[in-house]
């Protein structure tokens, strides 16, 4: 009896100090690859990306960073350990490049894992992007309820390109021009509105002889509506079905402003370009 006992004590002891050996490999970073282009549609050559360059067809590749745990500290974690990594971009004469990537549970990755980051576009030092070369296009708008902010993409846009799109423009245009509707008034024995989101957003289509053609849409979300019965108010979510106009009319530049004709918004409507480069634009509303 004494024998076994001195065994599994011995037993014990070398599994635990094998489990307090023990490694495990976590993902630092992974093998990300991708292509730098200037405005001009070119591959841009010799442009160091983190410690990597890119070669004469603007292409790139980093290798994938791992590190060594104790497989006991993150058994006691219970998760896998976030990735943080910083992505440097220069070339001389362009524009130098900066972004902080970071992935909650990232270090949980399998070995071998890759991200493509598609083709990243850099600017040359005091590079002007003019509006023409940009402005004919297909553009989908997110606007706010009056129509007042206009932040718009087109087909050049990657949502995944988080280095030369910023954080401020893709907050605006996702959810940042939501209307928030909350009823103030008393709920009666009938069915009423009580709260909404309002989703407006535009596609139009601007041609180089002056000529548009939009969709304006309105979609409701998360609805709620209430009553109230003697004391009691009741609530539950229901349905507000989306509505859409269309309307094609024309409209003129003249240095940075642009004016739609009363087609647009029922009435003549001037914007005043805040912003354009080759995926974005944004309009701000002026006073006629």
């Amino acid at each position: 009896m004494i024998v076994s006992h001195k065994v599994r004590f011995l037993f014990c002891l070398v599994i635990s100090i094998s489990l307090f050996n023990s490694c495990i490999s976590r993902l630092s970073r992974p093998a990300i690859t991708g292509y730098i282009y200037n405005y001009d549609n070119t591959p841009v050559a010799g442009c160091k990306v983190a410690e990597a360059e890119t070669d004469a067809q603007g292409y790139f590749y980093l290798e994938e960073q791992r590190t060594n745990r104790f497989l006991l500290t993150e058994m006691l974690s219970m998760e896998a350990p976030p990735v943080f990594f910083t992505l440097d971009i220069e070339k001389e004469g362009y524009q130098s490049y900066q972004n902080d990537f970071f992935q909650r549970h990232g270090g949980g990755r399998q070995k071998g894992a890759l991200d493509n980051i598609d083709t990243l576009y850099i600017k040359r030092v005091g590079e002007q992007i003019p509006i023409e070369r940009y402005l004919y296009e297909d553009w989908t708008f997110s606007a706010n309820k009056n129509l007042d902010t206009l932040y718009g993409i087109n087909k050049n846009y990657r949502i995944q390109n988080i280095i030369s799109n910023t954080s401020g423009f893709q907050d605006k245009y996702g959810w940042g021009q939501v209307y928030r509707y909350k009823s103030t008034s008393i709920p009666d024995s009938s069915w009423s509105t009580e709260s909404y989101d309002l989703l407006t957003s535009l596609d139009i289509s601007l041609q180089k002889e002056g000529t548009y053609e939009g969709k304006k849409t309105r979609k409701y979300l998360n609805p709620w509506r209430h009553r109230k019965e003697y004391e009691r108010t009741y609530r539950e979510a229901y349905k507000i079905p989306s509505d859409s106009s269309y309307s094609k009319g024309r409209f003129t530049i003249s240095g940075d402003i642009i004016r739609f004709d009363k087609r647009f918004v029922k009435a003549n409507a001037v914007y005043q370009i805040d912003s354009i480069d080759r995926d974005i634009l944004i309009l701000i509303c002026k006073p006629d």
